[in-house]
């Protein structure tokens, strides 16, 4: 139940991170408080909330507010279903006719979904807390569809929400628009990403939140604010985005791994700790074990041990 809870809530993140991302001289912040998590303000006086909805009762959506802060268009996270790095995702019926007829114009005639999809978005609803209702009709937007794919859909739908209520003048960085474990970048790339938000970033940190049931693999750590990907080889010296080629780890846990403060056995995965840390509350994590991936995987023993020797 808490992983569910965790990786959709990353979702949403990753989400408003994407669009803030996209869109043109926006401004994100971190809220944290009267039921919304984020707020993303757009530089034609609109603004998009990652927040819970119906007093709290159902934890994640995307909502859409124009600029004197009128709700628009929302985006139920609960309808997403997530499946071994691919997405379903559809939409429910609205009922504002803007954006019935915006919603049509993008995506056709509403249909009757899936009974595999509906029964799955019952079954994620019941542990994320996140209402009952499940529609059996509605908009097919994406269906097996890899992270890249379903933001480009996203934000192309979202922009075209603005527009269908004459809520003009944004601009898109047209980087972000297209591209399983998370792809490795191709030569021509390679570079190019040195210098701009990784493609792979968002699915790799995705997957490691399902293998490793969303807590650190050192600490336990649940938070998920603070937990991270971590490269075992760096992303700028391999260009591997295979999750054998990270870890979940605690952001402070992160720096020391980085830093070489805190090293791990390829063989064993026992971790070592250097000795200028003997004397502080990390001490206590010299000689444990990696905690287990659940799907049988483990850290790649080749990266791992590259590391080793050469650090």
């Amino acid at each position: 139940m808490k992983k569910a809870t965790v990786i959709y809530k990353n979702i949403g993140y990753d989400i408003m991170q994407y669009l803030h991302e996209s869109f043109v001289n926006s401004v994100l912040y971190n809220i944290n408080e009267k039921g919304c998590y984020q707020k993303l303000e757009l530089d034609n006086g609109c603004s998009i909330r990652f927040t819970k909805w119906n007093d709290g009762a159902m934890p994640f959506y995307i909502i859409l507010f124009n600029p004197k802060g009128k709700y628009i268009f929302e985006l139920d996270l609960s309808m997403i279903i997530y499946n071994n790095k691919f997405y379903d995702w559809h939409l429910k019926p609205p009922t504002n006719k803007t954006n019935f007829n915006v919603i049509s114009k993008e995506l056709g005639e509403i249909t009757e979904l899936p009974e595999k999809y509906i029964n799955h978005v019952k079954d994620l609803k019941k542990i994320i807390h996140s209402g009952t209702k499940t529609p059996k009709n509605g908009f097919r937007f994406l269906s097996n569809f890899s992270w890249d794919s379903l933001t480009t859909k996203l934000l192309n739908l979202i922009t075209s929400v603005f527009n269908g209520h004459k809520l003009l003048g944004l601009t898109t960085n047209s980087q972000f628009i297209e591209t399983k474990e998370a792809p490795n970048d191709n030569i021509d790339e390679y570079q190019n990403q040195r210098r701009h938000p990784r493609k792979g970033q968002t699915q790799l940190k995705q997957r490691l939140l399902e293998v490793y049931d969303a807590v650190c693999c050192i600490t336990g750590c649940s938070t998920l604010e603070v937990l991270e990907a971590a490269h075992i080889l760096s992303h700028a010296d391999s260009g591997v985005n295979d999750s054998e080629n990270a870890l979940l780890l605690r952001a402070d846990i992160h720096i020391l791994f980085d830093r070489n403060l805190l090293k791990i056995s390829p063989r064993i995965l026992k971790i070592y700790l250097d000795n200028s840390l003997k004397d502080t509350e990390y001490w206590n994590l010299n000689g444990k074990l990696l905690r287990k991936r659940n799907d049988g995987r483990r850290p790649s023993f080749e990266y791992l041990n590259i590391r080793w020797k050469n650090n």
